[in-house]
């Protein structure tokens, strides 16, 4: 009976992260949900650019939103260089498409 309730355990965690390839074709592990700070912030192109941590590196990821993303508190022509906001979307087609974004605390 452990090692069933361990068993679903680690598949309930390993399907909670989305995989990517990067340029070079190596896998990545993506969080499904995750926060950072805003460095870059293109209206026309729908996108920014996010750093965060990941296990104690300093990352940097280009999220892209569009009619679909839902705003929590923050609508998307607030948002400046600086601003620090949560984020939970999913890898699509090679890119990071945002579902809910809101600001974080």
């Amino acid at each position: 009976m452990k090692k069933l309730a361990l068993t679903a355990l680690f598949l309930l965690l390993a399907s909670s992260c989305a995989v990517y390839h990067d340029r070079y074709g190596t896998q990545v592990a993506v969080a499904p949900e995750f926060w950072g700070t805003v460095t870059y912030v293109d209206p026309g192109a729908r996108y920014i650019n996010l750093d965060y941590y990941d296990g104690g590196v300093r990352e940097s990821r280009v999220i892209y939103y569009g009619r679909g993303t839902r705003w929590d508190g923050i609508r998307d022509s607030d948002l400046r260089a600086g601003d620090k906001v949560w984020v939970r979307g999913r890898q699509h087609s090679g890119r990071w498409d945002a579902e809910h974004l809101r600001r974080h605390e």
